[in-house]
């Protein structure tokens, strides 16, 4: 079985390559819908011809269309998962897609489009073998997930319930790991109203908005060491109109990481207090959280998620390929379905190094090897 599955991939290895070609260099970053939408018209004509069936579900703007694909009826099914955007609002600054020595560079070669070449290209790899028919899958490719998949979260939760098994094609550790776990985040914004005014006449008596962000940034920063496991980062702001005006807006984007669910009470009451309690006399603040993804334990995971975590350890012995697990900092949508006690893995994408950077690329040989490794799991479950 392996033999035949090497000797597909080995003699694709060309079209594979071309495929993430075509995919960034649509340039999909998250709020560019027309530019995602492009990526998911080449996926949609790949995976239609090989006897999927899609249903498009529109997201709210900024956003593109989600991808639903199934290619069976059942009431349980193995589910794939992954992203077509990417986090970057802008390509100017980005390298063109291109091939140096061992690496596959440009924007999204790793998060996460090479994963989706992956799960394409397993497919592919089933249907040339005449596997693919009689085995239950849906493919559920979002929009959205650099964001925190705000419309796209309802669509996992109910496929939580449809889930017999679930792989997420994230990048791959440094040395191979499939990721078993991740930690819960929750980003948001505090809203600081003050008072606007000349700054020459309110010198004593002004309501700054952005002072009393000042403060803020300071207290959720330092909240950084009270629980372990958890980093906390004030990372964007914005407000004001000009060095000689009082400013009357301010805006704090933060985002929070936590390892343990026994902590998360504690620090949504600290970020509380931060927000409620203002140092600058007549300032007014708010909070509005902008995303949110449960904690992924380990303890929660299920026998079914060691059953699949066997059948993926077999595999890459087969393949000879090295085998590991890890605890990954950063949440997927492999969160939803971890946090739900569904068994589910991530990681399954190709090992990518600098995420979200102008320096993102892909080890090249562990995009044929994922195929491979994926191709291989999927037969034998």
């Amino acid at each position: 079985m392996h033999e035949k599955i090497s000797e597909y991939v080995d003699s694709r290895r060309e079209d594979i390559i071309a495929c993430l070609k075509s995919l960034i260099e649509e340039k999909g970053g998250s709020e560019n819908s027309i530019a995602v939408n492009r990526v998911g018209d080449i996926l949609s004509r790949e995976f239609t011809a090989l006897g999927f069936s899609l249903e498009k579900i529109t997201g709210n703007m900024p956003y593109g269309d989600h991808l639903l694909f199934s290619n069976h009826n059942q009431e349980k099914a193995i589910i794939l998962a992954g992203h077509m955007d990417t986090t970057f609002i802008s390509y100017d600054h980005l390298p063109e897609f291109h091939i140096k020595g061992e690496r596959c560079i440009g924007p999204g070669t790793g998060d996460m489009l090479g994963g989706l070449v992956v799960f394409l290209y397993s497919c592919k790899c089933l249907h040339a073998q005449g596997k693919l028919d009689s085995l239950p899958l849906t493919i559920f490719i979002n929009s959205d997930e650099e964001r925190g998949s705000p419309t796209s979260r309802l669509v996992f939760e109910k496929l939580t319930e449809k889930a017999s098994h679930v792989m997420i094609s994230e990048s791959g550790g440094s040395k191979n790991e499939i990721v078993v776990g991740r930690r819960g985040k929750l980003s948001f914004d505090i809203l600081v109203n003050g008072v606007e005014g000349h700054a020459g006449n309110l010198v004593g008596t002004k309501a700054s908005a952005v002072e009393e962000i000042a403060h803020k940034i300071i207290a959720i920063e330092g909240l950084n060491a009270r629980w372990e496991g958890t980093d906390l980062n004030a990372g964007k702001v914005r407000g004001g109109i000009a060095g000689n005006t009082v400013a009357q807006h301010a805006i704090l984007s933060s985002d929070i990481r936590f390892s343990y669910a026994e902590h998360e009470a504690e620090i949504r009451e600290a970020i509380n207090h931060i927000v409620e309690i203002n140092r600058v006399p007549g300032c007014i603040s708010k909070m509005e959280i902008t995303s949110e993804r449960p904690l992924w334990e380990v303890s929660r995971n299920c026998d079914k998620q060691k059953h699949l975590l066997k059948q993926i350890e077999e595999a890459a012995h087969i393949l000879q390929q090295p085998f590991a697990t890890e605890i990954r900092k950063g949440t997927s949508d492999a969160n939803f379905f971890g946090a739900a006690g569904v068994s589910v893995i991530d990681g399954m994408g190709p090992i990518g190094f600098h995420d979200h950077s102008e320096n993102e690329y892909i080890i090249m040989e562990s995009l044929f090897e994922r195929v491979k490794l994926c191709s291989l799991v999927l037969m034998k479950l």
